[in-house]
């Protein structure tokens, strides 16, 4: 003890045992917090409102700590739920649909996109040569994806595969005349940008690293809600066992309630919600450009829900692209789109 320094030893005691107790108390609280397992299907924006809430500790704060992973697709990421290896996928809901069909036991908890996020982008010369922007008429940009040469998707039957036969339908134009090549999601851009495919469509920020390299053009955002067949339509959904979460009311209403805080965010303080996705891993600066990121924040902002409960008609439209663009095959077995089969808003709450 310094010179002068009044002291006692008695009261520095005293606070190094009140210390210790705290941190005690604060290990002990964290140790009683379960654990929970999220996988999802893919790492990319349109899971903004997840990272958005693993950063700033909204699953803490709700009672439970998360443990999040990458499945590598959405199929894996529901199998490992099914098989009980991790007990929540972040995955899209005509995803799930196919899954029912398939007999798997699984029911969506919460939505955290209110519109299909998929960017679509094309090689920017022929986005110039048909002097073609965002601000174009949409049905313009629809009709040139019937003259597109080889079209880039992850693999047979995916969504970047159906969305354009969507699109092309819906424009009036043939859909079986597209042709498609299946790369795997990693390798789109590259292949766009080296005149592999003229288009693919995944969530952002894929598209938008062609955009920003000048190789790319991101013609159709869906994420801005320009198409009505895709907006207010729960995309990427957060599903589990139902016996898990009815075992589990707690842990899951938790969860949910964490996911939702953070697309709520968006909306309430969304320079705040940007500031927390650009400070995330995921949107680590040293590897996402600044521009790439501006771009693909704004493009999924708007498909960032105000809550994450759902509608039957949200999950109309959800069934109806399922069916529309051939993931469920038989017309007999297309699932109701009333709450209790697909869906249920009972973990959910309310903000």
């Amino acid at each position: 003890m310094k010179k002068g320094d009044k002291t006692h030893p008695r009261a520095i005691i005293l606070a190094l045992l009140f210390l210790f107790a705290q941190v005690s108390h604060v290990s002990a609280q964290q140790k009683a917090m379960p654990e929970v397992t999220i996988a999802t299907a893919v790492s990319n924006l349109a899971f903004a409102a997840l990272w958005v809430a693993e950063q700033l500790k909204y699953f803490e704060q709700e009672g439970v700590r998360a443990k999040i992973t990458s499945a590598g697709g959405g199929s894996p990421c529901q199998s490992a739920v099914v098989g009980r290896s991790v007990n929540f996928c972040a995955s899209s809901s005509e995803g799930l649909v196919l899954a029912h069909v398939e007999g798997a036991p699984l029911v969506a908890i919460q939505a955290h996109n209110s519109n299909l996020t998929l960017s679509l982008a094309v090689r920017k010369e022929i986005a110039d040569k048909h002097k073609l922007t965002r601000k174009s008429p949409l049905s313009a940009r629809l009709k040139v994806l019937s003259q597109l040469g080889p079209i880039g998707a992850t693999s047979p039957g995916a969504v970047s595969e159906q969305i354009f036969k969507f699109l092309v339908t819906k424009s009036g134009g043939d859909p079986s005349k597209l042709k498609f090549v299946y790369l795997g999601g990693p390798q789109l851009p590259a292949s766009l940008m080296n005149n592999v495919v003229d288009a693919f469509a995944l969530s952002p920020p894929s598209a938008e690293v062609t955009e920003a390299a000048g190789k790319g053009y991101v013609l159709i955002p869906l994420g801005l809600g320009e198409v009505p067949e895709l907006t207010g339509y729960p995309y990427e959904v957060l599903m589990a066992r139902p016996d898990y979460v009815e075992d589990n009311r707690k842990i899951a209403m938790a969860v949910a309630r964490a996911l939702s805080r953070g697309g709520a965010l968006f909306h309430t303080k969304p320079e705040a919600a940007k500031s927390a996705l650009r400070a995330h891993r995921f949107s680590d600066p040293s590897k996402l450009d600044q521009n790439v990121f501006d771009l693909s924040f704004e493009t999924v902002k708007p498909a960032m829900p105000r809550w994450g409960n759902m509608t039957t008609e949200g999950w109309k439209k959800v069934i109806n692209f399922a069916a529309g663009a051939g993931i469920i095959k038989d017309p007999a077995k297309v699932p109701s789109a009333e709450e209790g089969l697909l869906w249920t808003n009972k973990f959910v709450g309310k903000p």
